[in-house]
């Protein structure tokens, strides 16, 4: 009998402990399962599909190295779904083309791969306000998660459609406060950011004077209707002076007056400077022959209108340009307020020349301009794919 009793005992103090420890077992299992339930769910989080690429696969960007990534290493989006992009581009032309190939590279490079985790659904609006704010209506319609402006027009009507419902991601755009697509750089102050440029006018207007250093007038050629160039043609009025020209100013208001004003402007001067101008970017194959034809040489902006037979330029990179919208569009992503996301700066830029455009002109490039420059002229890059 005191043998039970002893047992009994014995029995009753295993069970207060079990009942003391349990709480404590059973929060340790939770903490278990629940970290195996958190890793089990993020794996399911990962869209399982194959990279479907928006960049040729040997495309290299001009000045830059090509950004790399790898597919494998796509990151699970926050809400663990693909991701719904509409990507609208102003119109088709190589510098937009090499915007959008940054950005698109980069958001890769940060883990957001069209086909895996995010579904990029890219559309051109041909240079038409309408077929931009009719792609921008049917991008709202679709209800897609993010959208992403190319050019002022572009950001433009993707901005208007989305009423602030949808954030905006813009790029190529110079002057992004002058467009009214951000109260300030610093605080966008609406769901609508990305990246804007240094303008690199004064370095241009100094390689003008270094090539042509008899000129003391130059022209400047550029739509009314583009912000970006009336707000930049503002800082050239500035800067001219400084570096000793005068300006001689005409505009044109559609490319169906461009080949008859600019064989005035020709006429007149001895220099054309093109500010940032999509209208005209799209027709440099009208300009250039009027131009040439008065032996006057053109001095673009960007480095394709350099190749598509300007002669020189100091140039923002357009794909590095592209890559920081690509950096502000993942960083929306992952979290950050757009409204509150400052604009960011690009900075990166390059000495372009066209030598082919010099010899066409009886023009002599400057050995030290020459050396450093990257040369668009088609002849060369015949011979760099040869």
């Amino acid at each position: 009998m005191k043998k039970i009793s002893t047992l009994g005992g014995f029995l009753v103090g295993c069970l207060l402990v079990l009942l003391l420890t349990m709480p404590s077992l059973i929060r340790l299992h939770e903490l278990e399962t629940g970290a195996a339930t958190a890793a089990s769910q993020q794996a399911a989080q990962m869209p399982q599909g194959e990279e479907i690429s928006l960049v040729p696969a040997d495309y290299q960007p001009t000045g830059a190295q090509r950004i790399a990534y790898d597919p494998a290493a796509a990151k699970p989006t926050p809400d663990g779904k693909v991701l719904k992009i509409g990507m609208l581009q102003m119109m088709d032309h190589p510098s937009l083309d090499d915007i959008r190939y940054g950005l698109i590279d980069q958001l890769a490079a940060r883990g957001y791969i069209n086909g895996i985790n995010i579904e990029i659904d890219y559309k051109n609006g041909q240079n038409d306000q309408n077929s931009m704010k009719s792609i921008a209506d049917q991008f709202m319609a679709e209800k897609k998660d993010l959208l992403i402006g190319i050019a002022t027009p572009a950001a433009q009507a993707l901005m208007n459609a989305s009423a602030g419902t949808t954030p905006v991601i813009f790029a190529g755009i110079s002057d992004p406060v002058g467009a009214g697509l951000a109260n300030s750089l610093n605080a966008p102050g609406k769901p609508v950011t990305g990246a804007t440029m240094q303008a690199q006018d004064k370095a241009t207007l100094e390689l003008i004077k270094q090539i042509m250093p008899g000129v003391t007038t130059i022209g400047v050629l550029y739509n009314t209707s583009e912000q970006n160039a009336a707000q930049q043609v503002a800082t050239i009025r500035k800067l001219a002076p400084e570096v000793g020209f005068e300006l001689k100013e005409m505009t044109i208001t559609s490319t169906n007056d461009l080949k008859q004003v600019a064989e005035q402007l020709a006429s007149e001067v001895k220099v054309i400077y093109l500010p940032q101008d999509n209208t005209i970017a799209g027709a440099m194959d009208t300009l250039i022959p009027v131009t040439n034809a008065k032996g006057v040489p053109v001095f673009p902006t960007v480095d394709a209108q350099v190749q598509q037979g300007g002669l020189a330029t100091m140039g923002v990179n357009q794909y590095m340009w592209g890559a920081d919208s690509g950096t502000a569009l993942a960083d929306v992503i992952e979290g950050e307020d757009p409204s509150t996301y400052a604009v960011k700066i690009t900075t990166t830029a390059n000495y372009f020349i066209n030598s082919d455009a010099a010899a066409a002109l009886g023009l002599q490039l400057p050995a030290e301009i020459a050396q450093d420059a990257l040369d668009m002229a088609p002849s060369k890059q015949t011979q760099a794919a040869n």
